[in-house]
C-alpha cells in the first residue's frame, strides 16, 4: 500500500502548493498597500479600498477553482471535446466579468489602479482619454482576461507536473511489483495442477488422436512461451493476451466433457491495443477453478471486445454451492492493485456474484 500513501501525498502536496500561492497573492494586497502608505507618497490608506481588491480578485480564485474541480477532470479522463467546451463557457463567462468590472460604469479597483496604458496625445484618444466616438480602449478588459488565461494556464501546468509525478511514481512501483511478483505469477498462473491435467490429456490423446495431441503440445509449448517471456512486461499487445487466452481454453477443453459449455468469442481488430500480461487470464483460470462441477451442467464463457479506446472483458461461470469461488492464483487483491497501478482510476472492475453465476466485467483503455 506504499504507493497509495505516496500518492495521496502527493496530492495533498498539490492542494497545498495552490493553497499557498492563493494565500500569498492575498496576503500581498496589503503589502503593497502598506509599503506605499509608508513610502511617504500621497497616500492615505483605507480598509474600504483593501476590501474592494479583495473582492475584484474572489473571480479569479473563482475562475480557478472551477478550473480544478469541474473542467479539468473531463481533460483527465481524456473527454477532450467536453473539457474544451466547457473551458469555453467558463472563459465566456470570465469575459463578460471583466468587461463589467473594468467598464467605465464600474468604479472598482481595476479602473482605480489600472489605468489604460494609452498615452494621452495618443491619435486614436479621444475625449477623456477614450475613442474619438467617446469610447474607451479595451486595454483594461484584455488585461483582465488574460490575467485569468494565465490563472488556467497556471493550474494546468501544476496539474500536468503532479501527474507526471504520479505517473513517475506508478510506473517505478509498477516495475517493483512486476519483479517481486515474478515468481509468484509463474508458480500460480501456471501451477503444478495444469502441468499434471494438461500432460495427462495430451498423454490420453497420443494413441486415439496423435493430431489433436500434437496441436495441443505445439499450443501448451506457445502458451509456456508466453508466460516465460511476456509475463514480466509491464504491458503486452492485446492480441498476445488473447492469443494466451485461446490456448488456455483450447487446452481445458480437452479436460472436460462436451456436456461443460464453454464458450470462447472474442471480437479484437486494434493491434496497438496492449494490456497488462495475463491479468484476463486469471479470471479465467478461476473460472475453469471454481466454476465446473462433474456432478451438475456447468459452463465457462468469455467474451473480448474492443469498442472504441476501450477494452471490454467477460467472464461468466456457472456456481456450485459446494466450490468455494474466491480468486485464486494472483489472488483478486492483487489483480486490483495491479490495475490500480498501470491504471489508476481509469478502469471499471464489476464483479457479480449471483447463487447460480459468477461474472465478471472488466472495462480498460486500449492504451496504458
Amino acid at each position: 500500500m506504499y504507493i497509495f500513501a505516496l500518492m495521496d501525498t502527493l496530492k495533498k502536496h498539490e492542494f497545498a502548493l495552490s493553497a499557498l500561492i492563493w494565500v500569498a497573492v492575498f496576503a500581498a494586497v496589503p503589502l503593497i498597500f502598506g509599503y506605499y502608505y509608508v513610502s511617504g507618497r500621497d497616500f492615505v490608506f483605507q480598509w474600504q479600498e483593501m476590501l474592494m481588491t479583495w473582492g475584484a480578485m474572489l473571480p479569479f480564485l473563482a475562475m480557478f477553482l472551477c478550473h480544478d474541480l469541474a473542467v479539468y477532470p473531463f481533460l483527465k479522463k481524456q473527454n477532450y471535446v467536453a473539457y474544451f467546451a466547457v473551458l469555453a463557457l467558463l472563459l465566456g463567462v470570465f469575459g463578460l466579468w471583466c468587461f463589467h468590472s473594468a467598464g467605465p460604469h464600474y468604479g472598482g479597483p481595476f479602473n482605480e489602479f489600472a489605468p489604460d496604458m494609452m498615452p494621452p496625445d495618443h491619435p486614436m484618444d479621444g475625449p477623456e482619454g477614450g475613442h474619438p466616438g467617446g469610447g474607451r480602449p479595451i486595454k483594461r478588459e484584455l488585461m483582465l482576461f488574460i490575467m485569468g488565461f494565465l490563472v488556467i494556464l497556471a493550474d494546468l501546468g501544476m496539474k500536468f507536473y503532479f501527474q507526471n509525478l504520479r505517473n513517475q511514481r506508478r510506473m517505478e512501483a509498477l516495475r517493483a511489483e512486476n519483479l517481486s511478483s515474478q515468481l509468484e505469477l509463474l508458480r500460480y498462473q501456471i501451477n503444478p495442477h495444469f502441468f499434471m491435467n494438461t500432460l495427462n490429456n495430451i498423454h490420453a490423446l497420443v494413441d486415439i488422436d496423435p493430431e489433436s495431441a500434437k496441436k495441443a503440445i505445439e499450443e501448451f509449448s506457445k502458451l509456456m512461451r508466453i508466460v516465460l517471456y511476456d509475463g514480466n512486461a509491464p504491458t503486452i499487445p492485446l492480441s498476445k493476451e488473447l492469443e494466451y487466452l485461446k490456448y488456455y481454453v483450447s487446452l481445458m477443453k480437452l479436460r472436460y466433457p462436451d456436456s461443460v459449455d464453454i464458450v470462447m468469442d472474442a471480437q479484437v481488430s486494434d493491434a496497438d491495443a496492449v494490456v497488462p500480461p495475463l491479468v484476463m487470464a486469471s479470471f479465467v483460470e478461476n473460472a475453469f477453478k471454481h466454476g465446473i462441477s462433474y456432478e451438475t451442467r456447468s459452463f465457462v464463457r468469455v467474451k473480448l471486445r474492443l469498442e472504441g479506446r476501450q477494452i471490454i472483458f467477460k467472464c461468466e461461470n456457472s456456481l456450485h454451492p459446494s466450490q468455494d469461488n474466491s480468486l485464486h492464483g494472483i489472488g483478486l487483491d492483487n489483480v486490483k492493485k495491479r490495475l490500480d497501478l498501470q491504471y489508476g482510476d481509469r478502469y471499471t472492475l464489476n464483479i457479480d456474484e449471483s447463487q447460480k453465476a459468477y461474472e465478471v466485467l472488466l472495462v480498460i483503455p486500449a492504451t496504458c
